[in-house]
């Protein structure tokens, strides 16, 4: 069974680009940073798991809050589901791409047959649009419609491990005949400036940034295999779906849309500061990696670097939680 008139989404983050396709299906096709930015995805966060080898740096909100939240600003009819029970999540892609309906589907990077990871990542999205006996039919980031194999794939679905969820899907039922542009970029500008302001703990904001720039002076030491791990967290945050900088210039694209319809110069002011952060946290990254090779100074530069990133963004987010303080 295959979804005939399923054309895809060419996108660079996986959730993003999950919920990208399945709003292009529904008849609502909006560019990745407007998903992005409307579900307000702009965020930060520095975790320390425990089965986790090293820390993980993340740029945006919480797993599956960008779709939610997207759903919640537009009106869309949104079908989240979760289960343990092997028979009903697999009734739950199914039954929908019988209907002709793609699927959301979170799952472990390690066991799709498209890629060679070692490692386990479990907080990956695909959209599903097909399947037979054998393999699913998936897109992925890049436009990548390919297959992988059902039985790994209903494994990876069902993995236990950091960013797991119980089988995760979701759909989408029913798109806005119209949307009122202004009041939406307003809300969701406003909300997602305040957020990032209010932190609910240290780890998370600005002041998350500044005190990840306190930790990484540490990493060669306290970071088990830093050779591996330090750089395959500079990959994370500058070309793991994050579209360059930690989605900072995803995010400055999404204000660059939003300005076309709003005319704001706040708007315009503050897509320049993004991309400004942007540029910064690729910054960050190459220090990452030369880390293991180059000592403990990179480490240090990346520090500097990161309480700058921590100013910048401090000021974005205020001039626009100001210029939207009633959105």
């Amino acid at each position: 069974m295959i979804i005939e008139d399923f054309r895809g989404f060419s996108g660079q983050h996986c959730e993003t680009t999950a919920t990208g396709a399945l709003l292009s299906h529904a008849g609502l096709p909006l560019s990745e940073p407007m998903v992005f930015g409307l579900g307000q995805g702009l965020g930060y966060g520095v975790f320390v798991f425990k089965a986790a080898p090293a820390p993980f740096i993340a740029g945006r909100s919480k797993p599956e809050a960008v779709t939610t939240t997207l759903a919640a600003n537009l009106g869309l009819q949104l079908d989240l589901r979760q289960t343990r029970s092997a028979k009903k999540a697999w009734s739950n892609v199914a039954t929908f791409v019988d209907a002709g309906q793609p699927v959301a589907v979170k799952v472990d990077m390690h066991f799709l047959d498209y890629f060679d990871l070692d490692q386990h990542f479990a907080g990956h999205y695909v959209t599903v649009y097909g399947y037979d006996d054998d393999v699913v039919h998936v897109v992925d980031t890049q436009d990548r419609m390919t297959t992988t194999g059902r039985h790994s794939f209903e494994e990876g679905r069902r993995w236990r491990g950091p960013m797991a969820s119980n089988a995760l899907t979701w759909t989408i039922a029913a798109v806005p005949v119209a949307v009122d542009w202004p009041p939406v970029f307003e809300r969701a500008i406003g909300e997602t400036a305040r957020a990032y302001l209010s932190p609910p703990i240290a780890n998370f904001g600005a002041s998350g940034i500044r005190k990840t720039a306190k930790l990484v002076v540490t990493w060669l030491d306290t970071i088990d295999d830093p050779s591996t791990q330090l750089p395959y967290l500079a990959m994370l945050m500058e070309s793991g779906g994050t579209g360059g900088g930690l989605f900072r210039s995803m995010y400055a694209a999404f204000l660059d849309e939003a300005h076309t319809t709003l005319g704001d110069p706040v708007v315009e002011e503050a897509a320049g500061l993004y991309r400004q952060a942007s540029r910064l946290w690729t910054d960050v990254s190459e220090h990452l990696a030369a880390a293991p090779n180059d000592g403990v100074s990179r480490l240090t530069e990346a520090a500097e670097v990161l309480n700058a990133v921590a100013e910048i963004e401090h000021q974005a987010a205020s001039v626009l939680s100001c210029r939207f303080s009633s959105a």
